[in-house]
């Protein structure tokens, strides 16, 4: 009987990495109520603890992508576990802000640099040509699954235990799930002596004819940096993530102030995270079929009905909408960060995969540091929302805008690339 392709094994712990990365990156919002309960911090300076997360990554995420191409993500991510759960430990034993911006903002913010989407994404774009939308959508998923389990979880465990107590179960998940798995993972199939998605190319294209048979062209990352395309799509990576993240951090709080219990928000956070599970598997395949432009146009619809919902909550006939916000919230995050990383893999295969998908991400950064603390501010100074939906709206839709005017690749399928002896798995 064959052997299943390790591909998909890359993809499964990639998935079970996001799952608790991101269920405790999303948590956050948890975090944000009982922090603002225990030290009636600002809701800005409040959120200004996530910013500086996303500005670790924005500043780290490049470096994370070099580091990823030199010395391969076997070894990268076991660090970036062990940082993040040295990172969670010390928040729980803080006692003052600028102790827990330094644990949790530089720290942990670094932990998840090093194993964040753009990482990830790089990683399984080397393993699959083909599939390389469902692949990378199927990993993406355990983003959803980590807000499905973790964010009741640790509201539960908050209002149990406090929020110290939350971080320290939190660190010692890492330690013992997350360190160890990440030696399952393999830079690309020419270190095991396989190709991308099982299967060998039964006529390769002569050294040196790339361009004549229409196979891709490999990309150095100085080529990347002067394609007008790179820039298009950086400007969507702006925009992309970032108002997502405003939802993060705010969105337990704009709830509890609609009247809504902790625990009830919670579940319907968790319940976004389910769909959001679905909707990142579901746009990875349709991209597959019908593009990757037109699928993210669709999600972006859905992140402009979830601001719009969520602003009506203040309203109690309007209740009911609570209802219907997890499925847009979910459409919507599950076709953001997978289909720009997959545009990004698709335009600019090669040896620098790692620094190009690094710098995208480094752009989700950027946007994710912005929008949550300006909302904060937005909020203080005018006791509402109503202009931060406006604001990540618009950049929503300008992220579309820009993924659409960076165009496709004369073909999806990406070349495989050469074994490399200097890289270590």
């Amino acid at each position: 009987m064959k052997p299943p392709f390790y591909g998909w094994i890359i993809v499964a712990v990639s998935g079970l990495v996001l799952l608790v990365v991101f269920g405790i990156r999303l948590s956050f919002s948890v975090f944000f109520v009982a922090l603002i309960d225990e030290f009636g911090w600002s809701r800005a300076g409040t959120a200004l603890i996530f910013s500086v997360t996303m500005l670790v990554f924005t500043v780290g995420s490049p470096l994370s992508g070099l580091a990823l191409d030199r010395f391969g993500p076997r070894r990268l991510f076991g660090a970036g576990a062990a940082l993040m759960a040295a990172g969670l430990f010390l928040s729980g034993r803080t006692t003052s802000f600028p102790q827990l911006v330094l644990a949790y903002g530089l720290l942990t913010g670094l932990g998840i640099t090093i194993l964040g989407l753009s990482q990830q994404a790089a990683v399984i774009a080397r393993w699959f040509r083909r599939q390389r939308g469902l692949a990378i959508g199927i990993a993406f998923a355990g983003t959803g699954m980590g807000s499905l389990l973790l964010i009741p979880a640790v509201s539960w465990l908050i209002g149990r235990a406090g929020w110290r107590e939350a971080y320290l179960a939190l660190a010692l998940l890492m330690a013992l799930l997350i360190v160890p798995i990440a030696a399952l993972m393999r830079r690309d199939p020419a270190a095991m002596g396989l190709v991308p998605d099982g299967e060998p190319l039964l006529f390769p294209p002569p050294a040196g004819e790339a361009h004549r048979t229409g196979a891709p062209r490999a990309w150095g990352l100085s080529d990347v940096l002067t394609s007008p395309r790179f820039w298009l799509l950086f400007a969507a990576g702006l925009g992309s993530v970032g108002p997502i993240r405003l939802l993060t951090v705010h969105q337990l709080a704009i709830m509890r102030g609609a009247g809504v219990s902790l625990e009830r928000g919670a579940a319907v956070v968790g319940a976004a995270g389910a769909v959001t599970a679905v909707a990142f598997v579901l746009s990875g395949a349709l991209s597959d079929r019908i593009g990757r432009r037109a699928t993210y146009a669709l999600g972006t619809l859905g992140c402009l009905l979830a601001y719009g919902t969520l602003g009506l909550l203040s309203r109690p006939e309007q209740r009911w909408l609570l209802w219907l916000y997890p499925l847009l919230l979910g459409v919507g995050e599950g076709s953001r960060s997978s289909l720009v990383a997959a545009v990004a893999s698709d335009l600019f295969p090669g040896r620098a995969l790692g620094a190009v998908n690094g710098l995208i991400g480094g752009s989700f950064g950027g946007g994710a540091a912005v929008f949550p603390w300006l909302a904060g501010l937005l909020f203080d100074h005018s006791g509402s929302y109503a202009a931060a939906f406006w604001l990540a709206g618009s950049a929503a839709a300008l992220s579309a805008a820009a993924l659409w005017l960076a165009g496709r690749p004369r073909r999806e399928a990406a070349a495989p690339f050469p074994p490399d002896q200097s890289i270590s798995a």
